[in-house]
């Protein structure tokens, strides 16, 4: 009996590992990917700028280096030029034919504020923020990002196999993946990046900022 216990449980072993024989490098990090941004939206003036990223990611976000059931997002940051006490400001956001009042709460990580309006924007929608009485038309960068989602994953899949690598187990992969949109704003650069980050469950961390113009690599952790 326990020797068919024993040959049962190899058999299932070499199956789960069979399973994941197929898969690419880039195939595991899709499955595993807590943050996903596809598309993203800009537009400033002298007083502020606004951001607007979407995607999909976890519906319980956390960073743990574990991948979770996932939602689609639409981050709206707004950031002003001069300093504020504020902690929570008000937006009117247009996408399409969708009105919508979202009250924004500050971040101070990063100076921004912010809301996630539940939803996902795809490429080419008619997207604007009015503050104050004072309206700004958002322009689709991603849509005319020479290195769009995709192929940032391909960059990025490249320069960290090893370290993606080595966290497989069998058919499935000990940490999750994140790709962000970087804006000039945050990143202090007069330009949009990719960043693409793989975390373990040991909360390891290692990180690649990949240009969206010509896709070449501006950082990488060691």
């Amino acid at each position: 009996m326990k020797r068919k216990f024993f040959v049962l449980t190899l058999f299932l072993l070499v199956a789960t590992m069979l399973a994941g024989c197929g898969k690419t490098t880039k195939d595991f990090v899709l499955e595993n990917m807590s943050e996903l941004t596809k598309t993203f939206y800009y537009a400033e003036n002298e007083d502020l700028s606004i951001s607007l990223s979407s995607g999909q990611r976890e519906t319980n976000y956390a960073m743990d280096g574990k991948t979770s059931a996932k939602t689609d997002f639409a981050l709206v940051s707004i950031r002003f030029s001069t300093s504020t006490a504020l902690q929570e400001i008000t937006a009117k956001i247009d996408i399409g034919s969708e009105k919508m009042t979202k009250t924004l709460e500050y971040n101070p990580l990063n100076a921004s504020f912010m809301c996630d309006l539940e939803r996902f924007v795809g490429d080419g929608e008619n997207v604007s923020v009015e503050i104050d009485g004072k309206s700004l038309a958002l322009e689709d960068l991603s849509q005319n990002f020479g290195v769009q989602w995709n192929k940032a994953i391909d960059i990025a899949v490249k320069n960290l196999h090893s370290e993606i690598e080595k966290e497989r187990k069998f058919a499935n992969l000990g940490a999750e993946c994140y790709l962000k949109s970087m804006d000039k704003k945050v990143n202090n650069f007069d330009d949009f990046f990719w960043c693409f980050t793989i975390v373990n469950i040991k909360n390891e961390n290692f990180s690649i900022i990949i240009s969206t113009t010509d896709g070449s690599v501006l950082a990488k952790t060691k």
